[in-house]
């Protein structure tokens, strides 16, 4: 399912959880508002995901986007969205956990992701 960040933009990321609605989503796609975290991965070279998709996610407000890089075994986390882009951008390697800022008490292994 897309999400809707403007009237001429819709991406479609792999992976979207979302706050729940009592509509589930019929009558509209979801917006930034709506998203808790969004999770694109690349099996090829992140670079497109990394240059086009994380920065538009972070002019929309989206508050936490994963790009998990197959090819690189790792998986970066982007936060605290502005214009400009992610102010706050790390990443993750194999034998790391980490958690989504929307559920702190829930940690994954980085290697049960990226396997």
């Amino acid at each position: 399912m897309p999400i809707r960040l403007g009237r001429y933009s819709e991406p479609q990321p792999d992976l979207a959880l979302l706050r729940l609605r009592p509509d589930f989503y019929a009558s509209a796609h979801p917006g930034p508002g709506d998203v808790l975290l969004l999770v694109e991965v690349s099996e090829t070279p992140a670079d497109s995901d990394r240059e086009v998709k994380v920065p538009l996610y972070a002019r929309a407000g989206i508050p936490e986007v994963w790009l998990v890089d197959l090819e690189g075994e790792a998986i970066e986390i982007y936060r605290q969205p502005s214009p400009e882009g992610y102010r706050e951008a790390r990443q993750v390697l194999r034998g790391e956990a980490l958690s989504p800022e929307a559920f702190p008490n829930l940690t994954l292994a980085a290697d049960e992701i990226l396997r």
